[in-house]
């Protein structure tokens, strides 16, 4: 079965974990932390908890992204998502077998389209 989830806006991607002066405490910045927030929201809004494994997940960006983000922290973003709102049941090899990311850039609209079909 294929499933096709939209976020709207643009990716954050992937944030490193930042530490107190003292090094005591990690965490994410604030941000990251509220897109991620919104993205876990929006996509148990559009699906259930699947715990999908041996999947293939397709991402296109459209609309005015920014460019000069990483590919491998925005595919990360978006991963962590997936998994957080339960859709996936991984993010390793086993349950994901394929990742692509296109973009579709323009000054309109940005949004996120997911396709997750099987492997």
């Amino acid at each position: 079965m294929n499933y096709v989830l939209e976020l709207e806006g643009c990716v954050i991607p992937k944030a490193r974990p930042r530490g107190t002066s003292k090094g005591s405490h990690h965490y994410l910045p604030q941000g990251y932390r509220e897109w991620k927030d919104a993205a876990i929201a929006c996509l148990r809004k559009q699906q259930p908890p699947l715990k999908l494994s041996g999947v293939r997940v397709d991402v296109v960006l459209e609309g005015k992204h920014r460019r000069q983000g990483d590919a491998d922290n925005i595919i990360g973003s978006l991963m962590d998502a997936l998994v957080q709102a339960g859709i996936l049941a991984n993010d390793n090899l086993v349950c994901v077998t394929g990742i692509s990311l296109e973009l579709n850039y323009n000054k309109d609209n940005p949004r996120t389209i997911i396709a997750i079909s099987p492997a």
